[in-house]
């Protein structure tokens, strides 16, 4: 068997995708892999709306750039321009500045092959957030297992009007207690690889023994 940690560390969020399609039989995998995710006393309360028609994608797209542009103003206004430091050189800071603060950086989901909306039922699921996010981890990791792209995008949906007009443009029941839209995910052929991919923290910065600060192992 293969170890999944090699599948876990060298995936990455790709946003470009090519026009290649994506058939069933990976689309099968992927919801398969999501349906076996953990969830609290198993209510496995997810629901994904997977959707191929371009025009709703571009919908999707526009949405997600509204919201990513409200989240970034947001943050511009407060300060939080943190984000940015780590472009040196300023014309660089300022145009992926500019990239981000216009909503772009979340355009992407319309040019994805399959965009996967995930859903879940509220009603006495106090875990339901939790559920989908391990939901949405075991779909984008059989995604890249198969030899696919996928992006996690979940910053629209902290701002209720864009949420209620995924909704609407999705059919699903816009009650607040109905279903909690958590996150968007956009899948397909890469477009190539990311040419700076993150990094990742040493375990010694975060791991704590017995005790947090205690950096020793036990």
């Amino acid at each position: 068997m293969a170890d999944i940690l090699d599948v876990i560390s060298s995936r990455q969020s790709i946003r470009k995708y090519t026009d290649e399609p994506i058939s069933d039989e990976m689309i099968d995998k992927i919801v398969e892999a999501a349906r076996w995710a953990p969830s609290g006393e198993n209510e496995q309360p997810w629901h994904f709306i997977m959707v191929k028609d371009p025009e709703t994608r571009k919908k999707i797209g526009d949405l997600c750039k509204v919201g990513t542009g409200q989240r970034g103003t947001a943050e511009h206004c407060l300060g939080e321009d943190h984000r940015f430091d780590v472009y040196e050189d300023p014309a660089e800071r300022a145009r992926v500045a500019e990239f981000y603060y216009s909503g772009m950086v979340s355009y992407f989901p319309a040019n994805a092959p399959l965009v996967m909306v995930v859903i879940g039922e509220l009603k006495g699921m106090m875990d339901t957030p939790y559920d989908l996010s391990a939901a949405i981890e075991n779909a984008i990791l059989e995604a890249h297992s198969l030899g696919l792209g996928a992006c996690w995008v979940h910053g629209p949906a902290v701002y209720p009007r864009i949420v209620k007009k995924i909704k609407e443009l999705l059919g699903i029941p816009t009650g607040l207690a109905d279903y909690k839209m958590l996150a968007i995910v956009s899948i397909g052929w890469p477009s190539g690889r990311r040419s700076h991919p993150q990094g990742r923290k040493d375990a010694s910065e975060f791991v704590h023994w017995e005790k947090f600060g205690n950096k020793k192992r036990s």
